[in-house]
This record gives C-alpha cells, sequence and structure tokens, in this order.
C-alpha cells in the first residue's frame, strides 16, 4: 500500500476507529489502538472492498490483544505479590557486588563511566568504542585501559571501607 493510500484511508476513516476505540478506553489507550490499526493496515498493504467495517474489526482485536496482554500482566505482578521467590544466599552476595560495582561507577569521572558503559553494557569493542568517541583505536584502548583501572581501583577502595567497617572493634571484642 502507498503512503498515499494509508494517508487517505487514515483521513477517513481514523476517526471511526478512534471513536469505537475510546467508547471502551481512555483517551491514550485508544490514540494506542489507532496507531495500531493503521500500522497493521500498513504492513497488510491490502484492504478489502469495505475498509472501514475491516479497520473496526482490526481495532477490535488489537483492544482483545491488549486485554489479555494487561490480564497477564496483572496475574504475574499478582503472582510476584503473593509469591515471591526467596533470594538465596547467592542472589543476596550478588546484589551486594552490584551495588558496590554501582557505588565505584559512580566515583569515576564522567568520561570513564561512559567508556565503562559502552564497553559492559553495550558489549562494545575497543574499535568500536573508537568509532563512537570519535578517536583512534590506540586513543580509545588508551581510554579503555585507564578507565579499567581506576574503576578497579574504587571498587578495591569501596570493598575495603565495607571490610574495614564489618571488623569488631577490640572495645567489642
Amino acid at each position: 500500500m502507498t503512503p498515499a493510500r494509508t494517508e487517505e484511508l487514515f483521513a477517513t476513516h481514523a476517526r471511526a476507529v478512534h471513536r469505537y476505540a475510546r467508547a471502551r478506553l481512555p483517551a491514550a489507550e485508544a490514540e494506542d489502538v489507532v496507531a495500531e490499526v493503521f500500522a497493521i493496515v500498513w504492513r497488510k498493504g491490502e484492504l478489502p472492498d469495505n475498509p472501514r467495517a475491516w479497520l473496526l474489526a482490526v481495532a477490535r482485536r488489537v483492544m482483545a490483544n491488549q486485554a489479555r496482554a494487561r490480564q497477564r500482566r496483572t496475574a504475574l505482578v499478582e503472582r510476584v505479590r503473593t509469591h515471591p521467590a526467596a533470594a538465596g544466599a547467592d542472589d543476596v552476595r550478588l546484589v551486594g557486588e552490584l551495588d558496590e560495582l554501582r557505588c565505584a561507577l559512580d566515583l569515576l569521572r564522567p568520561a570513564d563511566r561512559e567508556v565503562i558503559a559502552l564497553l559492559a553494557a553495550a558489549e562494545l569493542s575497543t574499535a568500536e568504542v573508537a568509532q563512537v568517541l570519535g578517536c583512534t583505536t590506540a586513543v580509545a584502548a588508551t581510554r579503555v585501559h585507564r578507565a579499567r583501572r581506576r574503576l578497579r581501583a574504587a571498587y578495591e577502595r569501596l570493598t575495603d571501607e565495607r571490610l574495614t567497617d564489618e571488623r569488631p572493634t577490640e572495645e567489642g571484642a
């Protein structure tokens, strides 16, 4: 379907689809339904002889799908709320280590945090980091090395502080 034809259909039938959806849903959700219906029209590429009825049928199915998804999310939230998974010792330890790592990252300069994020979160290579930063691979490699070294030092400093805080004092022993 051509963009012009899709625009024509939208101009002709969007209000009807919106009114149909709005009679059943809040305004924002009705707008989502209209957007999804016309995305389906564009992807499908063909329309039957009576497009208005077909568009309303598509809107009906979109709303049914949204209702099922909402019910699944609600049921999942309820299951998690009523049957939370017990945290094991490994989970508690891992969460603690992640908290320490976040604290160590907070101690870094923004430029070092960016390099670490590109390496770890975006899973980029040093050459790709160079492209993102707009520098040579050699410069990026130096930045990566320094950022890792600074992160390691910050993490070790926090770990040492935590261990020092956890040691019993001579008075309490």
